[in-house]
């Protein structure tokens, strides 16, 4: 009698393991699959160093003029007028990877 609980504790958690690993594998999947359908750009390399560029050159809060002037005037307001960071960053994520 013992020997059946003991045995099928560690089956059920054998099982489960297994569905959280399969869970997991989609939804990692979903997402790449969701980001590079909506962000295209996002496989090419140039397109990524310009999102890490004004990433990192905005990160301090100060702006070079360069950056600036690298991104047009349409997206650059969109980017300002964005009301948190979260927004910026899909902002800047459209610019570069919609190209």
């Amino acid at each position: 009698m013992l020997n059946g609980l003991v045995e099928n504790f560690f089956m059920s958690r054998r099982n489960s393991n297994r569905k959280n690993l399969i869970y997991t594998l989609f939804f990692i999947a979903g997402l790449s699959l969701g980001i590079t359908l909506i962000w295209p750009g996002i496989l090419k390399n140039d397109n990524r160093t310009c999102f890490l560029k004004i990433i990192g050159d905005g990160s301090d809060g100060k702006v070079s003029i360069g950056t600036i002037l690298s991104i047009d005037p349409n997206s650059l307001v969109k980017i300002n007028n964005a009301k948190n960071k979260y927004g910026k960053i899909l902002r800047i994520g459209d610019y570069c990877f919609r190209k």
